[in-house]
């Protein structure tokens, strides 16, 4: 067995080869002059674990050609963040169903997935060969018997949010939203007070961080953290986190930025196990 990484999760899948006592195997990746992507895979026998999160379109080709490469291989695909998720069903008359397309594309090559908390059980459904990690209890660990309070963003993540708190052994809520007039919002937690308490709002992705900067400007706590499994964190999110006074950004390594600081190898592998 070898485990070969992707461009977007060469640490992770380090980790997880680590945890397997598994080899990495040798791979190229270069551009032409057309930025088109060169793919080369070495060293491999006939089962193979590859490991790419998307986090973007080169992420997705970089996936396919991988799995090219590999074709007379047995492939498991280890693709901790599944980009594309969000658009998991039709709202409008001709739109593509984005997370469909990808499942197909995948499944047409791999012979099993294994994701990292998707966004939405409605668009873990499309997949046929998905096993699904959950990340949420780790981050709890995290903050296991410290003095915090666990905050959703709203009430749809709640459950997710309830999961990291009992592993925590934490109380936990979830924010809400009432407007006052024409102009202002009012966004707080919906039972607990929260007021010179450090608070930690979790969620499965942090983008923009839109809701959070809010939260964190409205909240009466002591401080403010925030906690999620995918850090996306695109346009400058987190540059406008920490300037909107979140004391801490911290998550896990499904996509590889500064504030990774946890790990989800180890759940990777043993699912890879079982």
């Amino acid at each position: 067995m070898r485990i070969i990484a992707g461009t977007s999760s060469p640490l992770l899948a380090k980790r997880i080869a680590d945890e397997l006592n598994v080899p990495l195997a040798k791979t190229t990746f270069k551009r032409f002059p057309d930025g088109e992507l060169y793919v080369k895979v070495e060293d491999v026998d006939n089962e193979v674990i590859v490991v790419q999160s998307v986090t973007s379109n080169d992420d997705l080709v970089c996936l396919m050609l991988l799995f090219d490469a590999l074709e007379s291989c047995d492939i498991t695909a280890v693709v901790p963040y599944m980009g594309y998720s969000r658009q998991d069903r039709k709202f409008f008359d001709g739109e593509a169903i984005s997370i469909r397309a990808v499942a197909r594309l995948i499944e047409s090559y791999a012979n099993k997935v294994i994701s990292v908390n998707l966004h939405s059980r409605e668009a873990a459904s499309h997949f046929r060969k998905l096993e699904e990690v959950d990340a949420m209890e780790l981050i709890g660990e995290h903050y296991r018997d410290e003095d915090v309070v666990m905050i959703s963003p709203d009430f749809g993540s709640l459950e997710r949010v309830k999961r990291a708190a009992k592993a925590a052994g934490c109380e936990f809520d979830y924010l809400e939203k009432r407007r006052i007039d024409a102009e202002h919002v009012e966004i707080t937690p919906k039972s607990l007070d929260v007021e010179g308490r450090r608070v930690v709002i979790v969620d499965d992705i942090i983008s923009t961080g839109g809701t959070i900067v809010e939260a964190a400007k409205a909240l009466r706590a002591e401080k403010v953290e925030a906690a999620c499994v995918h850090a996306v964190l695109a346009s400058n999110a987190l540059n406008k986190l920490y300037a909107a006074g979140v004391a801490r950004v911290v998550a896990t390594d499904t996509i590889e930025r500064a504030v990774s600081e946890l790990s989800v190898a180890t759940l990777i592998a043993e699912k890879l196990r079982s």
